[in-house]
């Protein structure tokens, strides 16, 4: 689907729903799963860090209410994810943010899958899957472990695992053009885009999913939507001639990094 194609995004249950609003957040909750988001309240005297972590701890507060503790997805969409302020790139405020909301109420070891992109106005929004129990995270041996990377990217790692499997289903983050913790083929963006194919075959093979029977959906994020048609190419070679593929012009959350991928293989309805 071409980027400027309208479309939405709908995640269906096959059990009942029960809706419901636990302070800014809004969700569902079905037998076995739970949906939420809220937008990002930002304004001119409170830092990024603190209105993250206000948020997230809202978040904590909705999965608390409807039982579903164990968050297994996250999808972060930040505002002018690499502009200034106040000296502070606003992704790395955003990182120590969520992180201190989660070292305060994340019962998890290690963080779930996320993935943060950015826009050039509106607000900013969080939503995310969660279920009564946790997800098995999965993490790729190509890369260093994002919540492990060096103070270089900022005061706080960025809290997420690079995939999420839980029951069935296999949540990939958003994934680039990353080895061990650097970004690799700067300008290129074939180079990238064959590098961040590659991080994402590891992840689906390390988690047990690459070829086995299901539908994949996937995301892309494209600085440039004119590259859109060679990324569809490349994850349909990847991932199958029936996957479902959004692309998106979005920011990265490193300025040297041209597009970001990320995936979900759900079994066939």
């Amino acid at each position: 689907m071409a980027p400027d194609a309208g479309s939405f995004e709908v995640w269906t249950s096959d059990t009942p729903v029960t809706y419901l609003q636990v302070g800014p957040v809004s969700g569902a909750y079905s037998g076995d799963i739970s949906f939420g988001a809220l937008v990002l309240e930002e304004d001119a005297i409170t830092p990024l860090e603190d209105a993250t972590e206000r948020s997230y701890r809202y978040v904590f507060d909705f999965l608390d209410r409807t039982g579903f503790k164990e968050p297994i997805r996250f999808w972060n969409y930040l505002t002018a994810i690499t502009g200034d302020e106040q000296g502070v790139e606003r992704y790395r405020r955003f990182n120590t943010g969520r992180h201190r909301a989660f070292m305060a109420r994340l019962n998890q070891p290690v963080p779930p899958a996320a993935s943060c992109l950015g826009g050039e106005n509106g607000v900013s929004v969080i939503y995310f899957l969660a279920a009564r129990e946790a997800a098995r995270a999965i993490e790729n041996p190509r890369q260093i472990s994002a919540y492990e990377y060096p103070p270089i990217y900022g005061p706080t790692s960025p809290s997420f695992s690079r995939a999420s499997a839980h029951g069935p289903n296999l949540f990939i983050s958003g994934t680039a053009s990353i080895v061990g913790h650097e970004t690799r083929h700067h300008g290129d963006v074939q180079a990238q885009l064959a590098e961040t194919m590659e991080n994402l075959r590891v992840l689906a093979e390390a988690a047990g999913h690459l070829g086995q029977p299901g539908k994949w959906a996937v995301k892309t994020y494209l600085r440039d939507p004119a590259y859109w048609e060679g990324v569809e190419r490349a994850v349909r070679k990847l991932f199958g001639a029936s996957a479902e593929i959004l692309h998106l012009r979005a920011d990265i959350c490193r300025t040297d990094l041209l597009l970001e991928i990320e995936a979900c293989h759900l079994p066939e309805a």
